[in-house]
């Protein structure tokens, strides 16, 4: 997951043996700076739900509004927003509330301001889009260059719309999903997954924690001192009691649940995009990503532009609407590659979460892009690279990275 408290390292591979850049964003929270631009006007009459501009550096947004909501005796339930914006940033959002209280709150590194009215509450669909300013770090000459010819061909051909990293958080060392595994109705390893899974940059005592976990899987009453976090408690109580794996996997959250299902979904997405690239596209590139590797194009031909610009894909779910262009067969080969029927994916033994299927676009072309190079004064005798660019809501502006820092 892209995340961290100091620098991240993006590393691009692309198939050719020859050097590989490395780079680094999110040095400090400046450098990687996101706001959202809301797709209506708010008004300054009084309507049902106050909004509140969110400004935060070294929070994530859960934590952040949970702060604030806490200040104000309401509860968190009662804030709506219309998505998550990473810790290791600046980032301006919004939320809404038809509480009468006051949201008003500033402090170290958090502030929230009244910013006007709404008739509805805020949701993920209240957003038309991201602005960022990001700057990309300790570069050479050369690939500075690299990149900026590669920014010369984003700005006029785009992206492939990939989920990022930051959509994979749940995926094991080994790369299993536990939405996978419920899908297959393998609920007991599904469980497994839950159970043992660590942040990559964990410390060393939760890893060992998480590995004596796994050895003692099976004996619930061996694991209970392992598990300290409430919500695997709950779980392991029911597995102790004798209840089945499912009745377990049923004390989940609902907002946990539906994380998993939706990042399994998001990688079979990601898959039947892929497997549309290579029908259509030449001059690919290997971009390095989580759980798996991705290609990514650089240039199109003008219809191929055309065609990859118009295409909106169906994210993968029970009763999805046929995929456009005749691309129903690269879904059956990525589903067959998982072991997967699409019917599978309904789930009416999961009382917590669906699996629903939405649009994407394929590709993702910024607006307003523009970039500066100057020297790095954190890293002497190197090059910034400063970006500033809209990407329309959902799209991944580290996936942008990624596909810029190799040509």
């Amino acid at each position: 997951m892209i995340s961290g408290d100091l620098s991240i390292i993006l590393v691009i591979k692309e198939r050719c043996p020859c050097r590989r850049p490395e780079l680094k964003i999110k040095v400090n929270p400046e450098d990687f700076q996101v706001e959202e631009i809301l797709a209506r006007p708010l008004v300054q009459t009084p309507a049902a739900h106050r909004v509140y501009r969110l400004r935060k550096r070294n929070w994530n947004t859960v934590d952040a509004l949970s702060e604030i909501a806490r200040s104000r005796g309401v509860e968190l339930r009662d804030l709506h927003w219309c998505g998550r914006k990473d810790r290791s940033a600046l980032t301006v959002q919004y939320f809404s509330t038809s509480s009468p209280v006051d949201m008003t709150f500033r402090s170290t590194n958090l502030s929230a301001e009244f910013a006007g009215f709404s008739d509805s509450r805020l949701g993920p669909g209240s957003i038309s889009g991201n602005r960022f300013r990001i700057v990309l770090r300790d570069l050479d000459a050369q690939e500075s260059e690299v990149i900026d010819k590669r920014l010369e061909e984003v700005k006029l051909f785009g992206f492939a719309n990939y989920f990022d990293d930051q959509r994979f958080g749940d995926v094991s060392g080994g790369g299993v999903f536990p939405g996978e595994m419920i899908v297959k109705r393998r609920y007991g390893e599904a469980l497994k997954c839950i159970f043992t899974a660590f942040h990559p940059g964990a410390p060393e005592r939760v890893k060992a924690r998480k590995a004596e976990i796994a050895s003692k899987w099976g004996n619930w009453k061996d694991l209970s001192p392992l598990c300290t976090e409430p919500r695997l408690r709950g779980m392991l109580e029911v597995l102790t009691r004798g209840e089945s794996e499912l009745e377990a996997l049923g004390k989940l959250p609902r907002e946990e649940m539906s994380q998993y299902l939706s990042s399994y979904q998001s990688f079979l997405w990601n898959l039947l995009l892929e497997g549309i690239l290579k029908e259509t596209v030449g001059n690919l590139l290997t971009i390095r990503c989580r759980p798996v590797d991705l290609l990514q194009y650089r240039d199109l031909p003008r219809e191929v532009f055309r065609r990859l610009a118009e295409l909106v894909i169906p994210t993968p779910a029970a009763g999805m609407p046929e995929v456009p262009g005749g691309f129903g067969k690269v879904l059956s080969r990525v589903l067959y590659s998982r072991g997967v029927r699409l019917s599978k994916l309904r789930l009416p033994e999961i009382h917590q979460a669906f699996l629903s299927s939405f649009g994407r676009r394929a590709i993702s072309v910024p607006e307003e892009l523009k970039w500066g190079e100057d020297n790095d004064r954190l890293f002497p005798g190197r090059r910034i690279i400063s970006l500033e660019f809209i990407l329309q809501a959902g799209s991944y502006a580290t996936m942008l990275i990624k596909s810029v820092s190799r040509g």
